[in-house]
Formats: structure tokens, C-alpha cells, sequence
């Protein structure tokens, strides 16, 4: 069977978000799977004129056979509602990978007639991606039929953690840079535990968002030379840093968080995390077997878990064999043979 045009659309890493580093990871897997068919448009403008950069796209759709989004919130509703007019005409084929965990809650917001047309338009899709069993449910509530659970994929680096004493009450976090990640209660927190008696040293990777920027640097100086800002990381970088610390913490209250790409290579390295009873975190870890998980917002628990991990050395093993074992599925190379199977279901030739 010929190959047919396919084309990706999506944002690509740089920067190194949760969306460009999902659709980074998806590329490379792609290319290594021997997949050479499918053309790859970046989302971001690098040069020029970002509108003529985004009208550029519709030729591009309008010529391609298959198309696969790889897309968040605002990206996906303009992008869906090009392909519906154009599926109006042609026998254009498309799917998506939802990024975020609350695709499902977006579309419920909407006003009613709003919502009647996207979800008329998103059924024209031949599937729906959910990277989470409570997304996926959210969507078949809403009466979607084409909806499956694929993971968010990385590339396992193969560095593993291992407790030393050279690591002992280190800690790390690693995201986007801003409250509703929960740097402000991880770092309450920890003020305590250090004022205390107990020192423990954190450092922090990611972009800082501009409008945070004052206030982490506030909530910084309290600790010192215990916290500190270490810039951002590569996403080849990341697994490698990882084992280098006692622990990961992300105690995010953040509203469209899904499964944050950090945590899945955090279960690739096997090192203890401390996150959040939130969202569809629950459905990935279990407490006290393979992570920590604390009440959001509430800077009490997160002090209490923290230290009882360090002054547990076997639970923090345990935690390690736990959650090596919760990495599995979302490994790239698991992640692309399902999506391509499912793409031969439908039809799909790449």
C-alpha cells in the first residue's frame, strides 16, 4: 500500500516544555521506527512573521492525506476547526494527542451551543489520544466513541538512582517555575524543616515564569545557600541530573495538569518522588509505594512527608523499586508501536 502524505503539527523543544518535549520525543520515536513519511510542522515560529508563520499551515493541511495534532488548549481549537472545514470537502483523515490532563473539563465549560459544535467537530477526528484513564473516561462522558489511552512517552537515558550518602537530603525539582507547581508551599515547607534543625538543600530547573519571578526570588532567600535557582535542562540532560538527589519534589495544584513529563523520567531513574494527591496523579502512583503523595496547597503535610523520607532509608528504597515499575508503559518505543497500530486500524499508511 503507497504511503500517504502525512503531516504532524505540534511545538517542538526548544524551550523545554511539557507539549514540545512530548512531540520531541514522539518525533525522534517516529524517525527510529523507520516512520520517514511525515512531514513536521513546528508550531512555533523561530524566524519571521509569526501570522504569516500560522497561515503557512493551511496549505500544508490542506495537501496533506493524514493529519496528526499534537496540540494544547488554544493550539487544538483553532487547528481542529481548519481541519473540520476542510474534512468538509476532502477525505482528509486526523487524529490527536491531547496534551494536558483537562481536555475533557475544557470542552464541558464551554456554552452549550460552543460546545455542541467543537465536540461535532472533534468527532470527525479518527482518534482521540488520552494520556490518562481519567481523562479518556471525561471524554467518553462527553459521548466520544474514538477515545484511547496513550501514555506520554520519553526516552529512557538508562541512569539510575541509587541511595548514598553523597546524595542524603538533597532535594530537586524540575518544571515550570511558577505557583501552581507548588514551588511556593514546597518551599514553606521546607523553611520549616530548616528552621527546624533538620538542613536540607534544594535545587530548582525550569523556566521561570516572568510574573513569579519576584516572588520565588523572595521565597528563596529565606533558606540561603540551601536553595537554589540552577537554570534549565535539556531534555537529555534530565534523567541524568535526577539521580543526583534524595528526591524529587512537585507538589502542583496546577488546573490542566495531566501527568507531568518530569515524573514519568523520574520513574525511569527510579528516584523517590513527593507529589500531590491531584488530578489524575492518583491513577500513575500509589502512596507509600511508589511515590508520596500530599494534600495540595497544604504546606503541613508536604513538611511531614518530606521528613519522614529522609529519615527513612527504607522507604525510600522501596519507593525506588516502585516506581521503576510504574516507567514501563510510557518508555517511547511502547508509545509509538501502539500509536502506529492504532493508526493501522484506521486505515492509516505511513
Amino acid at each position: 500500500m503507497n504511503k500517504r502524505n502525512t503531516l504532524f503539527i505540534g511545538p517542538f523543544s526548544p524551550p523545554f516544555t511539557g507539549d514540545s518535549v512530548k512531540n520531541s520525543c514522539l518525533k525522534d520515536g517516529f524517525i527510529a521506527s523507520g516512520t520517514d513519511s511525515i512531514q513536521w510542522f513546528d508550531t512555533i515560529c523561530r524566524k519571521g512573521n509569526r501570522y504569516l508563520h500560522r497561515l503557512s499551515l493551511i496549505p500544508l493541511m490542506f495537501k496533506a492525506d493524514q493529519i496528526i495534532l499534537s496540540l494544547n488548549r488554544q493550539g487544538r481549537y483553532a487547528i481542529i476547526w481548519i481541519f473540520y472545514f476542510l474534512k468538509m470537502f476532502t477525505a482528509k483523515r486526523a487524529l490527536l494527542y491531547v496534551v494536558g490532563g483537562t481536555f475533557d473539563q475544557q470542552v464541558q465549560e464551554m456554552n452549550p451551543l460552543s460546545k455542541r459544535l467543537y465536540l461535532k467537530a472533534i468527532r470527525r477526528l479518527d482518534g482521540i489520544f488520552a494520556e490518562s484513564k481519567a481523562l479518556k473516561k471525561g471524554l467518553l462522558e462527553l459521548g466520544l466513541k474514538n477515545v484511547e489511552l496513550v501514555y506520554n512517552p520519553r526516552n529512557d537515558t538508562g541512569a539510575r538512582w541509587q541511595f548514598t550518602t553523597e546524595i542524603s537530603h538533597k532535594a530537586v525539582f524540575i518544571s515550570r517555575i511558577t505557583e501552581d507547581k507548588g514551588v511556593g508551599v514546597l518551599l514553606d515547607a521546607l523553611k520549616q524543616i530548616n528552621d527546624e534543625g533538620m538542613e536540607i538543600n534544594i535545587d530548582f530547573y525550569g523556566p521561570i515564569d516572568p510574573d513569579y519571578e519576584k516572588e520565588f526570588n523572595q521565597k528563596l532567600e529565606p533558606l540561603g545557600a540551601k536553595a537554589k535557582y540552577c537554570g534549565q535542562l535539556s531534555p537529555s540532560e534530565v534523567q541524568n541530573t535526577l539521580v543526583n538527589y534524595h528526591f524529587l519534589a512537585l507538589p502542583t495544584f496546577h488546573f490542566g495538569e495531566g501527568l507531568p513529563g518530569i515524573l514519568v523520567e523520574a520513574a525511569m531513574a527510579g528516584i523517590p518522588i513527593i507529589i500531590t494527591h491531584f488530578n489524575a496523579l492518583p491513577e500513575y502512583f500509589e502512596h507509600e509505594k511508589s511515590a508520596l503523595l500530599a494534600r495540595p496547597h497544604d504546606v503541613s503535610d508536604l513538611k511531614n512527608l518530606i521528613m519522614q523520607l529522609i529519615q527513612n532509608e527504607n522507604l525510600a528504597n522501596e519507593l525506588n523499586h516502585g516506581i521503576l515499575k510504574v516507567a514501563e508503559p510510557f518508555k517511547t518505543e511502547a508509545i509509538i508501536s501502539q500509536s502506529k497500530e492504532l493508526m493501522h486500524l484506521y486505515g492509516w499508511t505511513l
